[in-house]
């Protein structure tokens, strides 16, 4: 029985081991199409690792579109453990030069992400173009935004706080911080079997939770703890400091009212299959908001059968990636996208 437990192990990772070998040698047959170059800009006195990705065919003498990647929630890196460059890839395919960055306390960035608000997030990508900027003084014909899950909260700010950008878009934005924790509630539950009544009672609870914020971290730490016991959990969470004072800063996040007073063209894109956020709540406001604004140039669409990260839902759909989507994604490339997806990018920054 040992030996079998032992064999199956060894064919699981030999498995791994034969895509990661595969996946490398298809990169190495297949050179990016664009050139990377690494530099630091400042943002409130740290020291911040970036990227920049100059299609391999572009005319330098002229200028040429750049689109900067905002990130979402969690301890990202550049390219986002490989799901950016999928994008890269398509993007510099036509003449479109990429940027993005180590968030503050990843990799060679100094700081800490965690120390944030959504107001901070969006200083620190005005930092990025002023620095971007200097270094390539006239260089771009346009500069854009694409802004991931939790950036949603992040890419208006920018907007109205300055004059850029040209141009945003969105990928499964939530419209409410607190709509957006019940809605994941619900999700997980539902997956864990869980009836409806018992759903509504999780809900109900997380008001609760979120009142916690309103408090210290030690206090936070009491009344978890003892609520852990009382219900003898087990596998009780406890989050670190850090994440209760980001949580703290930025719960009450919504970006409904920024949307408002955003002027440059939009285009808003959804995951039908989205496990993370209410795709179909975010679109209906982003239509109601929109329109009432009498916003001049804006896009909205539903992708069927795609995940939160506009993947094919058939082969990502999971609330918490892990190693196995990691090598999926990256074995399939493009290909990992629903239809459309990268063409429709291109597209509205061609038109741009």
């Amino acid at each position: 029985m040992k030996n079998r437990a032992y064999y199956i192990i060894f064919l699981f990772y030999s498995l791994i081991l034969i895509i990661v070998i595969t996946s490398s040698s298809w990169t190495s047959i297949n050179e990016p199409l664009y050139k990377t170059k690494s530099f630091y800009f400042e943002d409130k006195g740290d020291s911040i690792s970036a990227v920049i990705n100059y299609p391999n065919d572009v005319d330098l003498t002229k200028p040429f579109p750049l689109l900067i990647f905002v990130h979402g929630d969690g301890s990202t890196n550049a390219d986002n453990f490989g799901y950016y460059t999928l994008m890269w890839e398509i993007l510099a395919k036509n003449g479109i030069a990429t940027m993005s960055w180590n968030k503050k306390g990843v990799e060679n960035s100094s700081g800490n992400w965690l120390n944030q608000s959504m107001l901070n997030r969006a200083e620190e990508v005005l930092s990025a173009i002023d620095a971007i900027n200097k270094k390539n003084v006239d260089q771009f014909s346009s500069i854009g935004l694409i802004g991931f899950s939790q950036a949603g909260w992040v890419l208006p700010k920018v907007a109205i706080g300055s004059k850029y950008p040209d141009y945003m878009i969105f990928v499964s934005s939530a419209i409410n911080w607190k709509k957006q924790s019940n809605y994941l509630t619900k999700i997980r539950l539902e997956g864990l079997d869980k009836n409806n009544a018992e759903i509504i009672k999780a809900i109900a609870a997380n008001k609760i939770s979120f009142s916690l914020f309103e408090k210290s971290y030690e206090e936070y730490l009491f009344q978890t703890k003892k609520t852990c016991e009382e219900l003898e959990q087990k596998d009780c969470i406890i989050m670190s400091s850090d994440r209760f004072y980001f949580i703290k800063k930025n719960i009450n996040s919504d970006n409904s009212r920024d949307l408002e007073g955003v002027t440059c063209p939009i285009f808003a894109m959804f995951g039908e299959d989205d496990l993370n956020v209410d795709s179909h709540e975010s679109y209906a406001v982003f239509q109601k908001i929109l329109s009432n604004s009498n916003h001049q140039n804006y896009k909205l669409k539903m992708y069927p059968n795609a995940t939160h990260g506009l993947l094919k839902s058939n082969h990502f759909n999971t609330i918490d990636p892990g190693i196995w989507f990691l090598l999926k994604m990256n074995f399939l490339g493009g290909n990992a996208f629903v239809e459309n997806v990268l063409q429709d990018m291109v597209q509205f920054i061609d038109i741009k």
